[in-house]
């Protein structure tokens, strides 16, 4: 019986290290866009559980495509005492591919991008208004993404049926180009029927240094100066807004919101 629970508790003790792992800043910067499991977990009683075991019916669907698909990350922005679900989704005629700015955290996040054909797995995070109010704060709302309303059946929902609007969060700035001025994909993000070009989150911070004049050995310096430079950081933002590019005829329209609170910038 003690074997027994030593081996419990040692699996217990792995799947909260991927699902919750011990970043350093560096690693959080290169690691985005983080774990995130192929099933439906909730926040329940302070833990992280898998299924659904919260009601659904007056929650707001948020397609999640970048971190906040991830446990590790809804952590950092609610805590283990918010009541949060998510389920598992499928987004079709899109991929996932990186914007043109810069986290708080120092790295190239996420963003849609029209792709026919293409189907990403995903998933959907499902808030109370309360925390819908919270997310719009750390996603930057209306400097850094715009909160949209997803054309419907562009997202399925794969452990039930379901017909209503999703909503998700677009990069205001647009799509970072790369050196051949096209989208590059999320590699961490699984897909079929791809058409871009996948990198890892490492390799894109590469390339933006590299487009930027900074030696690849000094990724770690430049990670450092990106968090801790709040100016630093909105000057580089600016300077990639200006040359990203624009999807045409996106699968969304955005949604005017006017939100109270500090923004995470």
């Amino acid at each position: 019986k003690k074997l027994e629970f030593l081996m419990k508790y040692n699996d217990q003790k792995n799947i909260t290290k991927e699902i919750f792992p011990e970043l350093s800043s560096f690693d959080r910067a290169v690691n985005y866009p983080y774990f995130a499991p192929n099933y439906s977990f909730s926040f329940y009683k302070g833990k992280f559980v898998k299924g659904i075991y919260h009601n659904l019916e007056n929650r707001i669907p948020i397609l999640s495509v970048g971190s906040n698909r991830s446990p590790y990350q809804l952590k950092r922005k609610f805590s283990l005492k918010q009541d949060i679900c998510v389920t598992p989704a499928t987004l079709y005629d899109s991929d996932v591919v990186f914007a043109a700015s810069l986290s708080s955290y120092g790295s190239m996040p996420a963003t849609q991008w029209p792709s026919k054909g293409t189907q990403v797995d995903l998933n959907v995070l499902w808030l109370s208004e309360e925390q819908l109010e919270i997310m719009h704060l750390s996603e930057a709302l209306g400097v850094a993404y715009n909160f949209v309303k997803l054309k419907l059946d562009t997202v399925k929902i794969k452990d039930f049926k379901y017909e209503k609007q999703i909503f998700a969060y677009i990069s205001i700035s647009g799509v970072f180009p790369f050196n051949d001025n096209k989208p590059k994909r999320l590699s961490a993000i699984n897909a079929k029927n791809i058409t871009l070009q996948s990198l890892s989150e490492k390799k894109a911070l590469l390339s933006l240094t590299y487009s930027l004049g900074i030696e690849e050995n000094r990724l770690n310096e430049w990670i450092y100066k990106v968090v801790n430079n709040k100016a630093y950081r909105i000057c580089l933002h600016e300077k990639l807004k200006s040359k990203a590019i624009i999807p045409q005829n996106p699968d969304w329209e955005i949604i005017k919101k006017s939100i109270r609170g500090n923004l995470i910038i």
